[in-house]
C-alpha cells in the first residue's frame, strides 16, 4: 500500500506541476455534409510531426503541444472522402472550426476508440464498430442475437433473452461486457441462464474488441470486450428539442418493442430522457412452440449534462424490470422456470482538458444495485399455482476510472496513466443456494504508451498492476463458510502498427492476461435451477493466465476490401464447466464441475467486401476456431464455435436498399467427450430498408430470418434437451423516426 500512495501521490504533484507549461492547441470539429451530425473516430494526422488523434463522441478533435507554425492536416474516415488542409498557426489561429467530410460508396465499420484510452484510431488487434443506421438495421431483442455472425463472434443463448456474445471461443467471465467503458453491475457472466441487462434500442454504439484486452480493463477481459455505449449523459447537443422513437415487431415470438428518447439543449447545458418496453411469447421452431423462451422487459433513464470551462461532463440514473423465461422444464407442461430481475444504476462522467504535461483526464463512475430471483413455478392437480424461490442475488457494485493522458515527450508520442476500481457486494440467498456470497475488490493500475518509430511504423507498450481481494459472505447453505482470497496480476502487452499507406494497415500484439476464478467456479456446491446443471467447484482453482499472439491486416484498394486475423493464446489453468455425464439423485440435473488444465486456442478470421457498381456491395467473411487441452488430457474444449462461412449481396441507393445473405455452419464434431455434435446447416436471410424523406428521417427496416424454415441446433445453444432446434422462419419489422 505504501508503494501504491507512493505513485498516486507523484502522479498528482506530476499534474500539479505541470499545469504551469504553454503549449500551442490544434482543435476543431468534423461533421457529416449531409447530415450535420459529428463524425467519431475520424483519423486526424498531422503529417510534419508524424502524429495525431480521432474525433470524439462529439466529433472534436484537439492536438496539443503543436511544435510546427506551418501545418498539413489530413483527414480520413472509411466510408467518407480524405483530403488534406493546410493550416498556419500565426495566421489562421488554434481553432480550425468545423469542417465536413462527404460521404462514399463504400461504406464499411468505423474506428474502434475503446482498444485504444488516447484515441487515436492506431490499432494492434482485430476490432470493429456499429453506430448509426447500420446499428439500427441490425437492433434485435438482445445482444448476443445482434452481433452473432459478425466476424470472430460467436452466440451462447439459452434463449432468445439470455444470450450473450462469445469471441474466439471465449464465453462468460472470458468476454467483458461494459457500458460506457465501465462494467455493467449485472449477473451476465456468471452463467448462462443470466441476460445481459441493457435495453438493444438504448445503445448508440457498440465497440468489439477481438483478442485479450486485460491491459485496460483488468479480470474478465481474457477473450475480448464489448463496449455498449449510450448517450444517456448527454455528449452533443444543439439548442432545442431532438429525439428519435423507435417499433419494432417480430413474427417468431410475436415480439414487440418500442423506444422513445427526448433531448433538449441549452447554450452549455443539456437533459436527455428515454423510455422502452419489449414484450414476446414462447419461441416458434420448425417443431413447434418452444416453452420458457417469454419475455417482459421496462426501461428507462434520465440524464444531465454540462460542457464549458474546458470541462464537460454529467449524470444519469437508469431503472430496469425484466421478466422472462428459461426452458428448463420442456418436458412437463405443468412446471416452468422464471428469472425476475430488477436493476437501478447511476454513471457520472467529467473529462477537463488541463495546461501541463498531462493535458486530458476523464474520470468514470458506474453503480447501482441488482436484484435477480430464479423462480420454480408448478400447476397443482386443482389448477392453482405454486412458486418457490430457488435462488436469488442481491448485488451492489462500483466500477471508476481515472485517466489521465501525457502529451508527447523525448520519443513518446501521446500516452495514458490510469486508474482502476472495481467492487462488489453479492448476497447469495433462496432454496437452492448454491453459492456464498461475496465481497470483492480490485485496484489497479496501468499505463499504455506509443512510440513512433518511422512515419509508417508504431510500437504500443502496456503493463497493468492489479490487487484484488475476495471475501465470501456465508448463509444458510454455507453457514461456517469464511474463505478469503487475495492476489496481484501483471497484464503486459506490446504491438507494432503499420501503415504504409491510407490502403494498408497491419497490426500485431503480443499479451500476457489473466481472469481470476468466479465465486461459482470456486464455491459452488448445488443445483442450479436456471442453468439446469447441478454445479460444483474448486477452491484450489488457480488464476487463469493466458499468453497470446494476434495479428491482422486490413487493405483497402479502389473498391476492394480486405481484413484478415489470426490469434494464438496458451491459457494455463484453463478452467472449464466439464459435464460428467452423472445426475444428481435428487434435483435430476446434471452434474457438471469447475476443473482447470492447460488450453490451447487458435484460429481466424477473414472478411471482404467489393463494390461492383456503386449501389451494389458484396461481401464475404469466415471465421474458425481450435480449442484443445493439452496438460492433464489431449482432449477439445467444450462449447467451440464450428467454422462458419457468410456471404452477401446489399443493393443501396442512398434512399432504399436490399441485401440477402446466406450462412453456412460446418457441423462440430471435433468435441469434448461428454458432449454431443452437431449437424452443419445452412441459413438463408433477406432484409431490405427504405427511407420516407431523404435526410432519412423517417425509415422502415424489414428482415425474413431462416426463410427456408430450417430446423437446426447451435452448437453454442444451452438448451438442456439439445434436440429442441433453434427460431424458425422469422419476419420482423421496425420503424424509426430521428427528429
Amino acid at each position: 500500500m505504501k508503494l501504491f500512495a507512493s505513485i498516486i501521490t507523484g502522479l498528482l504533484f506530476t499534474l500539479v506541476g505541470s499545469i504551469t507549461l504553454i503549449s500551442q492547441n490544434l482543435s476543431g470539429k468534423v461533421v457529416d455534409s449531409e447530415t450535420g451530425e459529428p463524425l467519431i473516430g475520424v483519423n486526424v494526422m498531422l503529417v510534419e510531426e508524424n502524429r495525431g488523434t480521432i474525433t470524439d463522441l462529439d466529433g472534436e478533435f484537439e492536438i496539443g503541444n503543436v511544435q510546427s507554425e506551418t501545418l498539413t492536416l489530413r483527414f480520413s474516415y472509411i466510408g467518407f472522402d480524405s483530403f488534406e488542409l493546410g493550416w498556419s498557426l500565426a495566421e489562421d489561429g488554434e481553432d480550425i472550426g468545423e469542417l465536413t467530410m462527404s460521404p462514399v460508396d463504400l461504406q464499411l465499420q468505423e474506428v474502434v476508440i475503446s482498444a485504444n484510452p488516447m484515441g487515436t484510431g492506431v490499432r494492434y488487434q482485430a476490432a470493429q464498430v456499429f453506430s448509426g443506421e447500420l446499428l439500427r438495421q441490425k437492433t434485435d431483442m438482445s445482444l448476443g442475437l445482434m452481433l452473432d455472425g459478425e466476424p470472430g463472434v460467436s452466440m451462447s443463448s439459452f434463449g432468445p433473452a439470455p444470450s450473450r456474445p462469445v469471441i474466439r471461443g471465449f464465453d462468460g467471465e472470458r468476454v467483458l461486457v461494459l457500458q460506457n467503458g465501465e462494467r455493467m453491475g449485472d449477473l451476465s457472466g456468471t452463467a448462462h441462464d443470466h441476460v445481459v441487462a441493457l435495453e438493444p434500442f438504448a445503445t448508440d454504439r457498440i465497440e468489439i474488441v477481438r483478442g485479450p484486452s486485460s491491459l485496460l480493463y483488468g479480470s474478465s477481459a481474457i477473450g475480448g470486450v464489448v463496449n455498449l455505449m449510450t448517450t444517456d449523459i448527454p455528449n452533443y447537443w444543439g439548442r432545442g428539442l431532438e429525439g428519435r422513437v423507435s417499433l419494432q415487431g417480430a413474427s417468431v415470438n410475436n415480439m414487440f418493442g418500442g423506444f422513445g428518447k427526448l433531448s433538449h439543449g441549452w447554450e452549455n447545458t443539456a437533459l436527455t430522457g428515454r423510455i422502452s418496453y419489449r414484450t414476446a411469447g414462447e419461441m416458434n421452431t420448425p417443431d413447434g412452440r418452444l416453452p420458457g423462451t417469454e419475455m417482459d422487459n421496462v426501461e428507462g433513464s434520465m440524464g444531465f449534462g454540462f460542457k464549458g470551462n474546458n470541462l464537460r461532463g454529467g449524470i444519469a440514473v437508469m431503472g430496469m424490470d425484466m421478466v422472462y423465461g428459461i426452458p428448463d422444464a420442456i418436458d412437463n407442461p405443468d412446471e416452468s422456470v422464471e428469472i425476475r430481475l430488477n436493476k437501478q444504476m447511476a454513471q457520472t462522467r467529467l473529462s477537463a482538458d488541463l495546461n501541463g504535461f498531462f493535458d486530458k483526464m476523464e474520470f468514470r463512475l458506474n453503480g447501482g444495485r441488482f436484484f435477480q430471483e430464479e423462480i420454480e413455478i408448478e400447476v397443482e392437480p386443482d389448477g392453482s399455482i405454486e412458486e418457490e424461490i430457488e435462488l436469488n442475488f442481491t448485488q451492489w457494485s462500483m466500477s471508476s476510472s481515472l485517466t489521465f493522458q501525457h502529451r508527447p515527450f523525448a520519443f513518446f508520442d501521446r500516452g495514458a496513466l490510469g486508474l482502476n476500481v472495481y467492487g462488489r457486494h453479492l448476497k447469495v440467498g433462496g432454496e437452492d443456494a448454491f453459492t456464498p456470497g461475496d465481497k470483492n475488490i480490485n485496484v489497479a493500475l496501468f499505463t499504455f504508451q506509443e512510440v513512433p518509430l518511422t512515419n509508417h511504423l508504431r510500437l504500443q507498450a502496456g503493463l497493468r498492476a492489479e490487487a484484488w481481494r475476495l471475501n465470501t459472505i456465508a448463509n444458510e447453505f454455507f453457514p461456517d463458510l469464511d474463505e478469503s482470497r487475495s492476489g496481484i496480476n501483471f497484464s503486459a502487452s506490446t504491438g507494432l502498427n503499420f501503415k504504409p499507406s491510407e490502403r494498408l494497415e497491419m497490426g500485431f500484439q503480443l499479451a500476457r492476461a489473466y481472469r481470476n476464478p468466479t465465486l461459482e467456479e470456486l464455491f459452488a456446491f448445488g443445483p442450479h435451477l436456471g442453468a439446469g446443471a447441478f454445479e460444483i467447484g474448486d477452491p484450489d482453482l488457480d488464476v487463469e493466465l493466458s499468453y497470446g499472439s494476434d495479428a491482422f491486416i486490413s487493405w483497402n484498394i479502389g473498391n476492394f476490401f480486405l481484413e484478415g486475423a489470426v490469434f494464438l493464446n496458451y491459457i494455463d489453468n484453463y478452467i472449464i464447466f466439464q459435464n460428467t455425464s452423472t445426475v444428481d439423485p435428487e434435483s435430476e440435473l446434471p452434474i457438471f464441475e469447475y476443473l482447470a488444465d492447460e488450453a490451447v486456442m487458435l484460429g481466424g478470421e477473414l472478411n471482404l467486401a467489393y463494390q461492383i457498381t456503386p449501389s451494389l456491395l458484396a461481401t464475404t467473411a469466415m471465421d474458425y476456431v481450435r480449442g484443445s487441452r493439452v496438460g492433464m488430457e489431449d482432449d477439445p474444449l467444450p462449447f467451440i464455435p464450428p467454422l462458419r462461412w457468410r456471404s452477401g449481396l446489399k443493393w443501396d441507393t442512398g434512399r432504399y436498399w436490399i441485401a440477402g445473405d446466406i450462412r453456412v455452419i460446418s457441423g462440430q464434431y471435433r468435441i469434448s467427450s461428454t458432449e454431443e455434435s452437431t449437424p452443419g446447416y445452412t441459413l438463408y436471410g433477406i432484409e431490405g430498408g427504405y427511407k420516407f424523406d431523404e435526410d432519412g428521417k423517417h425509415s422502415v427496416v424489414l428482415k425474413a430470418q431462416n426463410i427456408t424454415d430450417k430446423s437446426y441446433r447451435d452448437h453454442l445453444s444451452r438448451v438442456r434437451e439439445r434436440g429442441n432446434p433453434m427460431p424458425g422462419r422469422n419476419f420482423s419489422l421496425a420503424y424509426h423516426f430521428i427528429f
